[in-house]
């Protein structure tokens, strides 16, 4: 009975609509305030022609510590000169509600300072008591600009067009609204970084996220930022060791507590 009714206040909170819990970015974006469009393809699928290597990662998001909260992805990217290429698999809920992601991500060389890219995302809802899952096809695109040395711009739009595949079911809200991210990464010296990144969408009111990362020692870096127009605040650490990666997030919400991100990065 507490579970539940902690749930019903979770989605008084966030209005319950597919896609909401699954867009989470990566672990390191959650430590930068969730400031994500100009630093994983999930966001911003022009990203994908940055990448030097071909890399598998795996993040863990818990919310609030509720186990029906809890988000899974997976994410594998193919970097080379031609097109590059990124898959991202991500489930979030249990067996009473689920809402599970496909996404298939390219990108392009457009020119010596810009990046193009485009993706194409199918999810799907699974409920108990609904006779018909409720699915449907979106689109994502993206750029990303050179403007100068260590100056990087980067400005997306999600879930634009989105198209139903099942009958209309009026328990969800089936097709998404569309989601236009720009941001920017400016590594002011060699060991800090600051990101921020402005959001809007036709139901929501400008969001700011905004973060910072600093490197002490070239394989350890520290993260803080600052989530959904400063009402939370967020931290995070990160280490490299070889050719693997391992990130971890908090992030503090004032009313429902905090929620955390653990990932796990390989290059190939």
């Amino acid at each position: 009975m507490k579970t539940t009714s902690f749930l019903f206040l979770i989605f008084l909170i966030f209005p319950c609509q597919a896609s909401e819990f699954l867009r989470v970015g990566d672990t390191r974006s959650l430590g930068l305030g969730g400031a994500g469009v100009t630093h994983t393809f999930t966001f911003n699928p022009a990203l994908l022609v940055l990448s030097t290597n071909k890399q598998a990662g795996v993040d863990i998001f818990n919310r609030f510590n509720v186990r029906g909260l809890q988000t899974l992805q997976a994410s594998f990217i193919y970097s080379n000169d031609l097109l590059p290429a990124g898959i991202n698999i991500s489930s979030f809920g249990n067996d009473a509600y689920r809402e599970t992601c496909f996404m298939l991500a390219v990108g392009k060389q457009i020119s010596e300072t810009v990046t193009f890219g485009i993706a194409s995302t199918y999810l799907f809802i699974q409920s108990e008591g609904v006779d018909k899952n409720p699915s449907r096809l979106a689109v994502d695109a993206g750029v990303v600009i050179k403007t100068v040395d260590k100056l990087l711009i980067g400005i997306s739009i999600l879930n634009f067009p989105s198209v139903n595949l099942t009958v209309r079911n009026e328990q969800f809200k089936q097709t998404p609204v569309y989601n236009l991210r720009a941001g920017f990464n400016w590594n002011i010296i060699e060991s800090c970084m600051l990101t921020s990144e402005l959001i809007c969408s036709e139901e929501s009111p400008l969001t700011v996220n905004m973060g910072v990362e600093y490197y002490p020692y070239s394989s350890f870096s520290l993260r803080a930022g600052l989530q959904d127009n400063f009402r939370m605040p967020t931290c995070g650490i990160g280490y490299v060791f070889s050719r693997f990666s391992f990130q971890l997030a908090t992030q503090f919400h004032p009313l429902l507590g905090t929620c955390t991100g653990l990932g796990l990065k390989a290059l190939f």
